[in-house]
């Protein structure tokens, strides 16, 4: 499923969307962590965030640094998160992202990178926007697919 998350990620889409893009990957890694927290780790998350700065060629620890940080507040809260109800899901959602939103900026100035503070909002909103469908979707493909 990851696999598939890093294509979608990778799916071509015009310039004047580019920006508001969601961390797709990210999104699939946040359920799976979710859904199985013993099995998702941080070091997946460092693992897949270093496949992504690769195919995106960025600097490397780049995804891996926001990435680990992201999984490791839905590690630590999990239990909370679970058994909350969709709407507040989505808010933790937006709790959760917060930090990688910020390291990713701090990162991009770092590095000398332009942004958009009000792009990086909008990310980040339809992000939470689009979760209920993607967990929906994840949980019916993780359901009828294992056992």
């Amino acid at each position: 499923m990851l696999l598939f998350g890093i294509i979608l990620n990778l799916f071509p889409l015009p310039q004047i969307l580019l920006p508001y893009k969601p961390p797709i990957v990210l999104l699939f890694l946040i359920y799976w962590a979710l859904a199985y927290p013993n099995l998702i780790n941080l070091t997946y998350a460092f693992s897949t965030g270093l496949i992504m700065d690769i195919l995106l060629i960025t600097p490397l620890g780049y995804h891996s640094l926001c990435f680990t940080i992201t999984i490791y507040l839905i590690l630590l809260y999990y239990p909370q998160i679970r058994l909350q109800s969709n709407a507040n899901k989505m808010f933790s959602l937006l709790i959760i992202l917060i930090p990688y939103f910020l390291t990713s900026t701090v990162v991009n100035k770092i590095l000398g990178i332009n942004f958009n503070i009000l792009e990086v909002i909008a990310s980040v909103l339809i992000s939470v926007i689009i979760w209920p469908a993607l967990f929906n979707v994840l949980r019916f493909i993780r359901q009828k697919y294992t056992s």
